[in-house]
């Protein structure tokens, strides 16, 4: 039974034991167990995913499975560097999801917080899968639970089941274009080629909700915070730690950061100019997940922190952030501005330096100016959000919220806290040796000086204290420029073109094979042809 303590085998167990109980026995919680029972789970786990981090598991655990048709293959779980940290931002993610509010309860459908742990057991299963097999197997998972939580209602589920579908997809095809060696054992040292880059980068893009692929996580009637947290965040973390096994030179191309560019400034527009704040909440969370996806490409001279300050600035930022925005104290307020940002001494502050090198070039300037505009405008989101004076609601919830939100904020917070003023504490805590930017907060000052970070920094604090004091004094009075910049922003007419396209196709495609196979009327044509034929011979 070491196992269950030893090996990453034993969470995600204990995970997938508890989530089928409670599925089993749903019929019989009352609504407050509902999100109980599953928190209680989740803190039973992170015990011994925690107690992972002294045990040191192996490399690699393998089950070996004879394939049909003789194909060598093997089920196997491994420990990359980063996999603890990684897992411990997804378990901190699903119990702030789980205390937070909007878990709906109706009568006769499943509680969806009882899907929380499978959710989490299928994001830690992606995260240390060591071979294909099990990499497509547990990606699979994690698709099928995220679709049946974002899925309902099942009038949310046409739009959602497309995109995630797709997204599997495009796994399935990094290992079919990546040669004849594309279905290895073992996922260490493999290099995937420009085919195979693409589909595994589209693949995360989908599962994470990049824009602009994040029209699934955008239901027509808002979730609850706690269930938007949980979609957006779970998968979003094991997408972006999937990604940085791999080299992935793709990334590092124009046309890849021009498009994170592009989905960085739109969606911190749709932000902007988002009326209720519903609809501000899930853009700033679509909004993070491309800064830590740019943060990955243009990351080249962080070395091991590649990986790892994307990982730490979207886990902690997107928690903070749920945790922050409802709150009715101040300084959760700030906190979450700070880390969702990246200010200094925040885990997000060394990534601002990665669009330095941008200037460097002609081609790049539009782009670099483009990012600092972007991060303005996300800032004055930011500062409207934590300057917004408290309604009367939420000072006499604030004694509710002290007692459901402040441990956890605390929680996340010291980590977050320690994490940035101290670097290598980040390092040592996802296993490799601090060095560069990771070893301490004077490095990253340095860092930020030799990629002319500070620039691009003092511009966005510019162009978003600008912008939210225009906001409140010049913008607001125009009564439809909001309407207008969010209904572009948002791409919604983009959706409904493409969905409206795909329909005539498919009334093309049907109609043509009612002409030729379906229906017979294929067959008269060549009667009358035949008979036009003789008659004219």
């Amino acid at each position: 039974m070491n196992w269950l303590w030893s090996s990453p085998l034993g969470p995600i167990a204990v995970l997938l034991a508890g989530g089928a109980l409670l599925l089993m026995f749903q019929r019989h919680l009352r609504p407050p167990w509902a999100r109980g029972l599953p928190a209680g789970w989740v803190l039973v786990g992170m015990g011994l995913w925690l107690m992972l981090r002294w045990q040191g598991p192996g490399q690699g655990q393998w089950w070996l499975w004879q394939a049909p048709l003789g194909l060598e293959t093997a089920i196997g779980l491994q420990w990359y560097p980063w996999t603890w940290l990684a897992g411990w931002l997804m378990w901190l993610m699903a119990g702030v999801a789980l205390v937070l509010p909007g878990w709906p309860h109706r009568p006769g459908v499943t509680p969806l917080a009882l899907w929380t742990p499978w959710l989490l057991a299928g994001g830690l299963m992606v995260i240390t899968a060591g071979t294909w097999a099990t990499l497509l197997m547990a990606w699979s998972f994690l698709l099928w639970v995220v679709g049946v939580m974002a899925g309902t209602p099942p009038r949310h589920a046409a739009r959602v089941w497309s995109f995630l579908l797709l997204a599997g997809l495009w796994l399935l095809m990094v290992p079919l274009f990546n040669g004849p060696e594309g279905w290895r054992l073992s996922l260490t040292g493999v290099s995937l080629n420009l085919q195979g880059q693409l589909w595994l980068a589209l693949a995360a893009a989908f599962m994470a909700g990049m824009y602009p692929f994040h029209d699934w996580l955008i239901s027509p009637q808002p979730r609850g915070r706690g269930l938007q947290l949980a979609l957006h965040g779970v998968p979003a973390l094991a997408a972006l730690a999937v990604l940085g096994r791999f080299p992935m030179p793709l990334l590092s191309s124009f046309s890849w950061i021009a498009l994170g560019i592009v989905g960085l400034l739109g969606s911190a527009l749709a932000a902007w100019a988002g009326e209720d704040e519903a609809t501000v909440w899930r853009f700033v969370v679509v909004n993070r997940v491309v800064w830590a996806f740019l943060g990955l490409s243009l990351g080249r001279e962080l070395g091991d922190a590649r990986v790892l300050l994307p990982l730490a600035a979207l886990g902690l930022g997107m928690m903070l952030w749920g945790l922050g925005s409802r709150s009715p104290r101040g300084w959760s307020r700030w906190l979450a501005l700070a880390f969702v940002w990246g200010m200094p001494l925040t885990p997000g502050f060394p990534l601002h330096a990665l669009s330095g090198p941008l200037a460097a070039s002609l081609l790049g300037l539009p782009g670099w100016l483009l990012l600092m505009l972007a991060q303005g405008v996300l800032l004055a989101v930011l500062l409207r959000a934590a300057l917004k004076p408290a309604a009367e609601s939420e000072v006499l919830a604030s004694e509710t919220w002290l007692v459901g939100d402040l441990a956890p904020l605390l929680l996340v917070g010291l980590f977050g806290l320690g994490w940035g003023m101290f670097p290598a504490m980040l390092a040592r805590a996802a296993g490799v040796a601090p060095a560069g930017a990771l070893r301490s907060v004077w490095a990253q000052g340095q860092f930020l000086s030799q990629q002319g970070g500070w620039l691009p920094l003092a511009g966005a604090l510019m162009v978003g204290v600008l912008l939210w004091y225009g906001d409140n004094h010049f913008l607001a009075p125009i009564p439809t420029w909001r309407e207008r910049l969010v209904a572009v922003a948002r791409l919604d007419w983009l959706y409904r073109f493409l969905e409206k396209g795909l329909h005539t196709l498919a009334l093309s495609l049907g109609f043509a094979a009612d002409i030729l196979d379906g229906a017979g009327q294929f067959g008269w044509v060549l009667v009358v042809l035949l008979i036009l034929w003789l008659f004219f011979r």
